[in-house]
């Protein structure tokens, strides 16, 4: 087999074409000329050694290459999309498209989710108070069991709002599950459920590969974390529903796959106890934390652009359970890319069961004008650039034994037109009679500062 890299073809590899070369085609291709690479028997070829994985399985060419050396004029990266490798203008529009294409590749057809029954009961915040509707610095709005006859409902781990105001979950056992909500926003009424798929098109099976634990839903696309084979998969759902396949979110030179960014970062994570909390802004700055605590009892977060290799060097949770849960909205009082993040932390004691902590943080995104290049190359770059701290953040509640609780690990957020923001957590029933699937819904206050 084949595959096209555009590359000048100037000693490059050994199985460099010879005759003339041809421009190279595709969107944006810039002004490189083209060369055929061919597998040639290697088992990993590169370009000046410096290998990465494809989004896309390429047969007979498991790694490709990015060089170490400056691309052609106009070319700032090296692209996947399906098995053709094409130099490309590097923006984040290119780095978009490539994984849309992977997860929807020509051929597919848009598939729907299958309708399952779900029957919500509602719950007070606290049983033997029902008429309590204050905790910490929340509003409790409203609470609900969620139960289902369909068996592959539950182990819901991941939560996030839909631009049509419904909810979409994951499960630990890698399905999506879609929560329709009543014309008030409160009462779940309908739901859909789907298996995940990997970028073959084969359903994700066994814990090893199905462990879904975080979400994060922009644009249609929908970003998935993973426990044991730690990774962040993308799912165009906008585009071809539920045939879409998971894309990985690390290929062709952008971002850094999350076992070596853990190294990098020093930080040494268990196979159950890593990127659960995740949150994305409408700009495609991805904020992925670790259920792993590090020196000073703190839980590390990344804040950096989803093309981008995260770095983990924000701290969150200052004596508080681990991270587990994570959403940012744009804090619309100050604008320049300002978040608030909110943050679900959960303990469990044998004695007292579950402890729910639910925070804010605020965080402030600024240019980093440390070890600027005279000039900056391109799109991506720029992003790059730019980076979060924290400016502020408050405990907003604790929810322990004496209220409505179980094993809480999702939670979205949505600011209101008064400026307060609905909050809404759900909890992972682990497939356990012992357990439920609990909805409950509360509004948190306005900023911090204004």
């Amino acid at each position: 087999m084949r595959i096209k890299l555009g590359l000048a073809c100037a000693a490059l590899l050994s199985a460099c074409s010879s005759g003339p070369a041809t421009p190279a085609s595709g969107p944006e291709a810039g002004s490189a000329e083209s060369i055929t690479l061919a597998a040639s028997g290697a088992t990993n070829p590169s370009i000046r050694g410096k290998a990465v994985i494809p989004a896309a399985p390429v047969t007979g060419i498991p790694a490709v290459a990015v060089p170490a050396e400056p691309l052609p004029a106009g070319a700032e990266q090296v692209t996947v999309t399906g098995s053709d490798l094409k130099v490309r203008r590097s923006s984040l529009a290119d780095y978009l498209r490539a994984l849309s294409d992977t997860s929807c590749p020509a051929g597919v057809k848009t598939e729907s989710a299958q309708s399952i029954g779900i029957s919500a009961k509602a719950v007070p915040l606290q049983p033997l108070n029902p008429s309590r509707t204050r905790i910490g610095e929340l509003t409790f709005i409203a609470g609900y069991h969620l139960i289902s006859p369909d068996k592959r409902f539950g182990g819901l781990s991941g939560l996030d709002i839909l631009d049509n105001g419904n909810l979409l979950a994951v499960s630990d056992e890698g399905n999506f599950v879609w929560i329709d909500l009543a014309q008030d926003g409160l009462r779940p009424v309908a739901a859909r459920i789907a298996p995940m798929h990997n970028a073959k098109g084969d359903e994700l099976t066994g814990k090893a590969d199905g462990d879904a634990e975080g979400l994060a839903v922009n644009a249609g696309m929908a970003l998935v974390s993973f426990e044991r084979n730690h990774r962040i998969l993308a799912y165009d759902l906008g585009r071809c529903g539920a045939a879409a396949r998971g894309a990985p979110i690390v290929f062709g030179g952008f971002g850094e796959p999350l076992p070596e960014a853990f190294r990098d970062a020093d930080i040494k994570v268990d196979a159950n106890e890593g990127v659960e909390p995740l949150g994305i802004t409408n700009d495609w700055y991805l904020f992925s934390g670790i259920e792993t605590k590090v020196t000073g009892d703190l839980s590390p977060l990344s804040a950096r652009p989803i093309e981008a290799p995260p770095d983990f060097k924000l701290r969150v949770g200052v004596e508080m359970p681990p991270f587990v849960g994570l959403d940012v909205i744009p804090d619309s009082t100050k604008g320049n890319g300002a978040v608030r993040a909110f943050e679900l932390h959960r303990s469990f004691n044998p004695l007292s069961g579950n402890g729910i902590v639910i925070s804010e943080t605020d965080l402030h995104r600024y240019l980093d004008q440390t070890n600027l290049p005279r000039r900056i190359l391109g799109e991506v770059d720029e992003r790059a650039r730019y980076i979060y701290a924290e400016t502020g953040w408050r405990k907003l509640a604790e929810l322990n034994i004496f209220l409505t609780i179980d094993n809480f690990e999702g939670i979205a957020a949505k600011e209101l037109p008064d400026g307060k923001v609905r909050l809404y957590i759900i909890s992972d029933d682990n497939f356990s009679a012992s357990q439920r699937t609990l909805l409950m819904i509360f509004d948190a206050p306005r900023p911090l500062r204004r």
